[in-house]
C-alpha cells in the first residue's frame, strides 16, 4: 500500500483561512500602536518645547527674545513626524505651542497645542479637544 505524504488542499485553504484572519485583526492593532509612539513623541517634545519657553520667560521676564521674535525650536526637534511652531505668535506675557502631523510622518490630521497655563487641545482624524494621547476604547 502507499502512503499519501502532504497536505491535502482542504488542509491547505484553512491554514491560509486562520492566517488571514490573525493579519486582518493583528495589522490595525500595530498600525493604531506606531500611531500612539509616534503622538508620544510628539507630545514630549512640545513639553520639552514649553519648558525651554519658561526658561526664556524666567531669563527675559518675557517669552519674547529681546529682538521681539519668538524662540524658534523646530531645528532641535527635526526628525520627528509632526513640525513645531508658535500659534498665534508669542508675546510677552502668552505664548502657544503647537505642532502639526506631517504626511510623511503618516501623521497627517493630528495636533497638539499648549500654552503658558498648561491649558492643553489636541485634534485628531476620529475626534477633537484635550486628548493628548490616543487609548483603545477611549474617546480619542
Amino acid at each position: 500500500m502507499n502512503r499519501m505524504r502532504g497536505f491535502s488542499l482542504i488542509e491547505l485553504m484553512i491554514v491560509v483561512a486562520i492566517a488571514g484572519i490573525l493579519a486582518a485583526v493583528a495589522v490595525p492593532a500595530y498600525t493604531e500602536h506606531i500611531a500612539r509612539g509616534k503622538i508620544a513623541q510628539g507630545v514630549e517634545a512640545l513639553s520639552e518645547a514649553k519648558v525651554r519657553m519658561e526658561q526664556v520667560f524666567n531669563a527675559n521676564r518675557s517669552y519674547m527674545l529681546a529682538d521681539g521674535s519668538c524662540p524658534d525650536f523646530s531645528a532641535s526637534f527635526s526628525g520627528l513626524p509632526f513640525t513645531i511652531a508658535h500659534s498665534p505668535a508669542c508675546t510677552a506675557n502668552t505664548f502657544t505651542l503647537k505642532i502639526t502631523g506631517t504626511s510623511a510622518g503618516g501623521m497627517s490630521g493630528y495636533w497638539y497645542s499648549i500654552n503658558e497655563s498648561n491649558e492643553k487641545k489636541s485634534a485628531t482624524p476620529s475626534s477633537t479637544g484635550n486628548c493628548w494621547l490616543m487609548s483603545k476604547g477611549g474617546s480619542c
